[in-house]
């Protein structure tokens, strides 16, 4: 089992200051699936008797509510799920740096969208410790693959050896809050990052506060990765 430094100690704090917020999604659901369920009590009632054509009128509103609802609560499960994950790379993640590839044209300017890019990571030290050859590395790949890829969370994809003279490096799709980002939007071509060892794992981006010892967290920033 992964030790956890201080960083991820910080990380895993930053993740339960989120957890303040309650997620509306649920609450919203249950309304609109009571008032679907309501109209269409409504509507089958005026439907047998009267008017018709009213009641046959509230009906594609009544499936709409329901419909909604039920998407709310998948919404919400979904990022229960999604938290629980980003809590796993928080405690087994290791630091690394993500050198930037290529990333979506939004992320360049200020925002609030949770958008993807994609980084190059190496595990050894020696590796990812040299700028100058994973920059030289990441521009590389970014001549030699396409942007049109779907991004996928946590999706990572080992380089030819070939290219790398043999070092292990990953391409990661990495999903970005620009809020973590020390000016709400992309400045430079490195990005720090936790991520899990191995093959296949998660990566997150680390908050830019929890790197400098006089920095604070900004009052409106709230941990929905």
């Amino acid at each position: 089992m992964t030790r956890m430094t201080r960083l991820n100690e910080q990380f895993l704090t930053f993740l339960e200051t989120g957890k303040a917020v309650a997620d509306p999604r649920p609450r919203r659901g249950r309304i609109a699936l009571l008032a679907g369920g309501a109209l269409v009590a409504v509507a089958s009632f005026l439907c047998v008797s009267g008017p018709f054509f009213v009641g046959l009128a509230l009906i594609p509103l009544a499936l709409w509510l329901m419909v909604w609802g039920a998407a709310q609560y998948a919404l919400a499960h979904q990022a229960q799920q999604r938290a629980v994950r980003v809590r796993q790379v928080g405690q087994h993640g290791k630091r690394v740096a993500g050198y930037l590839v290529r990333a979506h044209e939004d992320l360049y300017r200020p925002g609030s969208r949770i958008l993807p890019c994609q980084v190059l990571i190496s595990f050894q030290p020696e590796v990812s410790g040299d700028r100058d050859y994973m920059h030289h590395l990441a521009q590389r790949w970014a001549e030699q693959t396409t942007d049109h890829e779907r991004p996928v969370r946590y999706r990572r994809r080992r380089l030819p050896l070939a290219l790398t003279d043999g070092s292990t490096v990953y391409c990661c799709d990495l999903f970005v809050p620009p809020a973590l980002l020390t000016s709400g939007y992309l400045t430079g071509t490195v990005l720090p990052c936790l991520a899990e060892e191995g093959e296949s794992g998660g990566i997150e981006l680390v908050p830019y506060w929890l790197l400098f010892p006089y920095s604070t967290a900004p009052s409106n920033v709230q941990a929905s990765l």
